[in-house]
């Protein structure tokens, strides 16, 4: 926990969070309330239809967490500060599960102003609670994944511009990997099938529509517990 409130404390004593939470928000807004980007245009349809909006969160997630996360080993490896940070009486487990939850924490408060715009909506139209409800738990989901590909990155490199380079392709590669209408219909439908599981976004969108399948839950769970344990081994393989 020590760990955790010293990167949080790291985060919003600097501008980098907060410049992150405000772009969000504003590239939220121009693409909900003006049509931009995504061609939804809430005046015009008037719908309390949230799906857009959390589509597209989603999407910026892919960019944000990436640049979030990129510093949080990388810096220490450069200063020479991690190396210190390891003398201590911490395991490599508790330094990543720190640097991990305070990163995680961090995209929640990017995503947490979004909260506003249902409640705006709900003036124009009677919302569907269990899709707001749904669509929320699938960002967590895709904080969490993202964070610990985030960590991941920047546990190998000391350089942030490289480690910005590894996750951000990789989270927009999982986001990606499934397009239906790219995939010729003469691939086998088990490798259809193997490019859809592997595929962060089906698993979002269908959460986002208001299923919420266990199946989902448990690809985002594995997912993360992947990046997660492959940076710990990391970390220890380093340490030796």
């Amino acid at each position: 926990m020590i760990i955790m409130k010293r990167e949080l404390a790291a985060y919003f004593s600097s501008p980098i969070a907060y410049i992150v939470i405000c772009i969000n928000i504003i590239l939220l807004s121009l693409a909900f309330f003006k049509g931009l980007f995504l061609g939804y245009n809430f005046f015009l349809y008037k719908s309390a239809d949230m799906r857009i909006m959390f589509l597209f969160q989603s999407i910026l997630l892919t960019l944000f967490v990436p640049i979030l996360t990129m510093k949080l080993y990388s810096d220490e490896k450069r200063s020479g500060s991690l190396e210190t940070l390891m003398t201590l009486p911490v395991t490599e487990t508790a330094v990543v599960t720190g640097k991990t939850l305070a990163a995680f924490i961090t995209s929640l408060a990017v995503i947490a102003p979004s909260i506003f715009f249902p409640i705006l909506i709900s003036f124009c139209g009677k919302l569907d609670v269990n899709q707001i409800v749904a669509g929320y738990l699938g960002l967590v989901l895709v904080c969490a994944l993202f964070s610990t590909i985030g960590v991941f990155a920047s546990s190998v490199t000391k350089h942030q511009i490289v480690s910005l380079f590894v996750s951000l392709p990789a989270s927009a590669v999982l986001m990606s990997i499934y397009v239906p209408f790219s995939i010729p219909k003469s691939v086998p439908r088990f490798i259809d099938e193997f490019f859809k599981f592997l595929s962060t976004f089906e698993h979002f969108t269908s959460i986002s529509h208001g299923i919420i399948d266990i199946r989902d839950i448990l690809y985002f769970v594995t997912v993360t517990a992947f990046f997660f344990c492959l940076t710990v081994v990391t970390q220890q393989n380093e340490r030796k």
